[in-house]
């Protein structure tokens, strides 16, 4: 079971417009690199990202990107170190609301799923929250990182597995997952296409999500997580991906994308709610990663799914952004929110990541 979703947000919240001007006046020297970023805005689908950088807030002191003496570009290191403050701070504060709101006794966490692809550190995320968080020290952890968007749905299915271990023994059986994701830190002003995308649609967000066996729940659980499937697609790995740079992580975005969801992943889509013994129509809920405006175009138009089904993925785009693995669980959220999730509705959940890779999750309501 699903037993909640809690979400933690940075503190700097910027307007796609002023995004936009900001990213002209680092990148835009040529007349047609300022047109491909207010192309790359207009159709973004967003209007307002949150950041753990205070760059665009004009009287921020102790800005990111900058100096009172010009622009500077922050070397990996300098990322690095600012990831691991930020990354500490929201994904203890996702897990502190999730415990609030669900009642959890730390304690009774016996697996600890952590997920990020936007920095690294050692001791991590999971050792942090054991320490912070009251998590038991014999908690048994799994690290998932550097697979992108697709990587909290590929942390449900380690959830699955976690409880399936713990089926039929008494209490506990509890599993969290928490993802968070820093993307305001790895800014690249190289003037390219690659980079312009990038600048335009990633933000940072944190969330938790806690999963469970035990019936015994005062806080009623949200869903049923029934079954999962990934997918490689063969001779992708050009579509999406990145690399660590001197100057943070060096992204790669294929206008093909949209191309090849429609041709490719849709059809795969059906194979495997086939295999689930569901279909798409049978589908009350969707739930898709708002990897950008034309991704969820695309999905859209190869699903058939009205404006309605669509809404917590745009919503989650349009008020934040695409967090990266963090996002699906943002839209998760949402649904749960606004969607009017009744008992026995199918929901399912679909977002890609490097490689490239769909992982797909179906659930049902409680």
């Amino acid at each position: 079971m699903i037993i909640d979703i809690a979400t933690a947000s940075p503190p700097y919240s910027v307007p796609q417009a002023i995004a936009t001007q900001e990213l002209i006046k680092r990148m835009g020297a040529r007349p047609a690199v300022a047109r491909l970023i207010e192309a790359a805005s207009a159709h973004s689908g967003i209007a307002t990202r949150q950041i753990v950088i205070p760059d665009a807030e004009p009287e921020a002191a102790n800005k990111f990107y900058s100096t009172p003496d010009g622009y500077v570009i922050p070397d990996t290191k300098t990322r690095m170190d600012a990831y691991e403050t930020w990354s500490r701070r929201l994904s203890c504060e996702a897990v502190q609301r999730l415990f609030a709101s669900t009642g959890c006794d730390p304690s009774s966490i016996e697996r600890l799923i952590v997920i990020s692809c936007t920095g690294f550190f050692a001791p991590g995320l999971d050792s942090y929250l054991v320490e912070t968080c009251g998590i038991p020290r014999t908690v048994k952890r799994t690290t998932i990182g550097f697979m992108g968007c697709a990587a909290s749905l590929i942390g449900f299915t380690s959830a699955m597995e976690a409880l399936s271990s713990t089926r039929g023994q008494p209490a506990h059986g509890n599993t969290l997952l928490v993802s968070v994701e820093l993307c305001s830190l790895h800014l690249q002003t190289e003037p390219t296409r690659d980079n312009i995308l990038a600048n335009m649609i990633f933000a940072d967000g944190a969330a938790a999500v806690l999963f469970s066996n035990n019936d015994a729940w005062t806080h009623p659980a949200k869903l049923d997580l029934l079954a999962t499937e990934s997918i490689i697609f063969s001779d992708s790995s050009a579509l999406m991906g990145w690399k660590i740079g001197n100057t943070g992580f060096e992204m790669m975005l294929s206008s093909d994308l949209p191309k090849t969801i429609l041709e490719h992943a849709i059809p795969a889509l059906h194979t495997m709610l086939s295999r689930m013994g569901v279909r798409a129509e049978t589908i009350t809920h969707w739930v898709l990663h708002p990897g950008g405006r034309a991704i969820l175009d695309a999905l859209q138009q190869g699903l058939c799914l009205s404006d309605e089904a669509m809404q917590p993925s745009r919503t989650v785009l349009n008020r934040h952004g695409n967090m990266s693995s963090a996002s699906i669980l943002f839209v998760l959220r949402e649904m749960l929110d606004t969607g009017g999730v009744r008992p026995g509705d199918f929901c399912c959940a679909v977002a890609f990541g490097p490689g490239l890779s769909m992982e797909v999750a179906v659930m049902k309501g409680r």
